[in-house]
């Protein structure tokens, strides 16, 4: 799935994960050293590249923990754009 693969990548990039792979969909973030800082970095990282907004709700932790949760949130908006 490249939306997973995308968004790996970035967290990879923020957290400085060498293997992007490696990350676990279900595993929470913070175990990764993500941190508020990371988030809010991650989420303008996801916004930019998807050419999205995050609303406000969506900005909540429990939203943004694992990259299951981060897929499901990105995915809402691409097909709310048509992507």
């Amino acid at each position: 799935m490249e939306l997973e693969k995308t968004i790996r990548n970035k967290l990879a990039e923020v957290l400085k994960i060498e293997k992007p792979e490696e990350i676990s969909l279900e595993k929470d973030l913070k175990e990764y050293g993500m941190d508020s800082l990371n988030a809010i970095e991650l989420v303008v990282a996801l916004e930019m590249e998807f050419g999205i907004e995050f609303a406000e709700d969506d900005l909540l932790v429990d939203n943004l923990c694992t990259v299951q949760k981060l897929i499901l949130v990105v995915s809402k908006y691409l097909e709310f754009i048509g992507r």
